[in-house]
């Protein structure tokens, strides 16, 4: 078997230890969450961990700004505010390549890592742009737009997730999951009760094991597929079925 995407060592772990940054401040906040139907969450560069939990009713959010140097630490934001039925926690982080500070996205570029406990059964879409993002226990639906940076997911409900580069590893989810789109990057996904969608996948492989209804992969760029214990019906591109059962 290829080597797992559980043995990533994702950010949560040492969030602050792997950033080249001099500088660092908190930006918590909480917010009621009491009868919402939606957690709207804008990221940027960061790490990002969100858990559902049966105990609260409220969003609470744990956040480090970290930046090379002290001026850009107060230009790093935590808007969490409720409108009505949705909370939304918005990260508002200026773009110093405007002034010059640096040219493009490295080690010194000011980022805000998060850590978000909300309500277990409360719907999440999330907005993320870099950096790893961890979703778990949270057994509502989930929608992931990301741009770069693994993702890890555990124990959910109906998952959503486009995703332009790193690596996806889905673990137990009660309902469906559908991948729109995966520029590149492993694809894991074990133990879903409904069925498998993968949109288009641009390159890297697919494993799916313990699948309850259909496995679908529409466009297949590079990389093989394997599957197995599939309940419903498997709807691969012809070049990728010679793989038909493989196991690890």
């Amino acid at each position: 078997m290829r080597s797992s995407l559980a043995t990533l060592v994702f950010l949560a772990a040492v969030p602050a230890a792997i950033h080249a940054q001099d500088y660092d401040a908190p930006r918590n906040a909480t917010v009621n969450a009491a009868g919402a139907t939606l957690l709207k969450i804008d990221a940027r560069a960061g790490m990002l961990r969100v858990t559902g939990r049966t105990d609260i009713t409220e969003v609470r959010v744990k956040g480090t700004a970290h930046a090379s140097r002290k001026g850009m630490i107060d230009d790093i934001k935590l808007e969490a505010t409720r409108n009505g039925n949705e909370v939304e926690v918005r990260v508002i982080m200026p773009d110093y390549n405007d002034r010059g500070w640096n040219n493009g996205w490295d080690d010194s570029s000011p980022v805000l890592d998060l850590v978000i406990e909300v309500p277990a059964t409360l719907p999440v879409d999330i907005e993320d742009t870099s950096g790893d993002l961890t979703v778990e226990t949270v057994s509502a639906k989930v929608r992931i737009d990301d741009n770069s940076g693994n993702i890890r997911v555990r124990d959910t409900g109906d998952l959503t997730i486009s995703d332009n580069s790193g690596g996806i590893d889905i673990r137990g989810v009660k309902g469906s999951v559908d991948i729109v789109e995966d520029s590149s990057g492993e694809i894991e996904i074990y133990d879903v009760t409904g069925s498998v969608h993968v949109g288009r996948d641009s390159s890297g492989s697919i494993d799916v094991s313990r699948v309850g209804g259909d496995f679908v992969v529409e466009r297949d760029g590079s990389g093989g597929i394997d599957y197995d214990d599939v309940k419903g019906k498997v709807d691969i591109p012809s070049r990728d079925r010679y793989r038909r059962g493989r196991r690890h």
